[in-house]
């Protein structure tokens, strides 16, 4: 007797033969993947407590979204075409918001994610928000949890200019005023990690500063006692330590705090490095995460292929929702491919496959999770996805993998499955109120919007201009 069995599928399964089997079924029990085969192998006499037809559907992997932030769903579209936006969202997220707005913002991250075929995802809470606190962490987890996705979230000290003016509100009422320093971020971080993580089945703590190496804005005394405190949290309790990365953050690291360099460390955006840099990755292991939306839009140049090539550990990641992206794993994979092809002035680098890989086995190995997760195979964890694929922009459905990540689009992605459980079902959320979630997540931008007080992040003076 099994709980759930999918039938008639296409199941791409990123196992380590990549197969792709037509006309198959893939069974699940106790949360757990138990059999898969072709239709022809079905026992006739099996049961299920509930079967999903699944004709005309491809069958995937959850997508593992290993890099985005807490906060962003509820700043997007703010302040576009100013030319400070993230000393809008610093100002924001430390003067303006409160538990219920992360508690909607994590509902409305996670929602957004789960219909867009993300079963994992991953938000740094600490690199800009609130780093002082744990109730932004913890009001996070609540909401993201609520819509039956699996979390990692972090804490960590930020960066930037310090101290930051920080408030505290009741409602409309300001409750308390205060200056934050960078020290008062590390005893927070130890604390979320040691109560929240595994709290739940599904919550995982990491340490997530908003950067290490080298900030120019600091000595370098003070950047070494950064990175060793950081370091020494996310070891103490082992846990990840998930970090953004530029110039010369890794050259910096490896000179002076060498041990913090390992597949342990992920880091984010990785943009301009020298050839030394991508020696010391290719070394040590640690993890390159890719925002391709991002990097075109503000970070710059990653060197992906190159990283590729010389085996350096890589996934793809949305990096959030704001300003001006999304959390459709879908568009990345192909911004990925269009952005390496074009830096190359070639159609040919690089494949479909691999892109697919990057947002699922390779990802579950920078979360140290593909032991369970990232790929169909007996006996992982049923997180899986299906896609429909009888529509005119899929249609007729051949090379399965090519056409998907070409063609497909988050909004194709109808049924999520997380261990076991469905998170959306015919493309609506089923463990919670979905209408509740979006007026939430209203209510709380609203009430922090009046705190902000500057009608001007409302309107983009250059919309139709030059």
């Amino acid at each position: 007797m099994w709980d759930l069995i999918l039938t008639n599928a296409c199941v791409i399964t990123v196992d380590r033969n990549r197969r792709v089997l037509n006309d198959a079924f893939v069974a699940v029990n106790d949360g757990r993947i138990v059999a898969i085969g072709s239709m022809s192998e079905l026992p006739k006499d099996f049961q299920a407590g509930e079967r999903l037809d699944c004709c005309g559907h491809v069958v995937l992997p959850g997508l593992i979204d290993a890099h985005g932030h807490g906060g962003h769903s509820l700043i997007r579209s703010l302040g576009d075409g100013l030319p400070n936006w993230e000393g809008m969202a610093e100002k924001i997220y430390y003067q303006c918001t409160d538990g219920e707005f992360w508690r909607a913002e994590g509902a409305l991250a996670a929602a957004e994610r789960l219909k867009f075929g993300t079963t994992t995802g991953v938000s740094m809470i600490g690199s800009t928000p609130r780093s002082e606190l744990t109730e932004p962490l913890e009001k996070h987890f609540e909401g993201a949890l609520s819509t039956g996705i699996r979390e990692f979230a972090g804490i960590g000290s930020p960066y930037g200019a310090f101290p930051k003016h920080a408030q505290i509100w009741d409602g409309k009422e300001l409750i308390k005023s205060y200056d934050v320093t960078a020290q008062m971020a590390y005893e927070p971080c130890e604390r979320a990690v040691r109560e929240l993580n595994g709290k739940h089945p599904r919550q995982f703590c990491i340490v997530a500063p908003g950067r290490m190496g080298h900030r120019p804005d600091e000595s370098i005394e003070d950047n070494i006692e950064h990175n060793r405190r950081m370091f020494e949290i996310a070891d103490r309790y082992g846990v990840l330590l998930h970090t953004h990365a530029y110039d010369d953050d890794i050259e910096f690291l490896h000179q002076y705090t060498p041990e913090v360099l390992s597949p342990a460390l992920s880091l984010t955006h990785s943009t301009r490095y020298p050839q030394s840099t991508l020696d010391i990755l290719e070394k040590t292991g640690a993890f390159v995460l890719h925002g391709p939306s991002t990097n075109m839009h503000i970070k710059g140049h990653c060197p992906v292929y190159e990283m590729l090539r010389r085996g350096i550990n890589l996934a793809i990641v949305s990096d959030g929702s704001a300003s001006s992206r999304s959390y459709d794993l879908w568009r990345d994979m192909k911004n990925m491919l269009l952005l390496q092809r074009f830096e190359h002035r070639d159609s040919s680098i690089l494949s479909c496959g691999k892109a697919l890989e990057l947002v699922t086995i390779e990802a579950a190995r920078a979360l140290q999770i593909d032991r369970d997760l990232g790929s169909i195979e007996v006996g992982k964890i049923a997180d899986l996805i299906t896609l429909d694929y009888r529509q005119p922009h899929l249609y007729p459905f051949q090379c399965a993998v090519t056409r998907i990540v070409n063609h497909a689009q988050g909004q194709d992605v109808d049924n999520v499955i997380v261990a076991g459980e469905f998170a959306v079902r015919d493309r609506h959320l089923v463990q919670v109120d979905e209408n509740k979630v979006l007026d939430d997540a209203q209510a709380a931008q609203d009430l922090m919007l009046w705190r902000f007080n500057d009608i001007s992040v409302l309107s983009n003076p250059k919309l139709y201009s030059l």
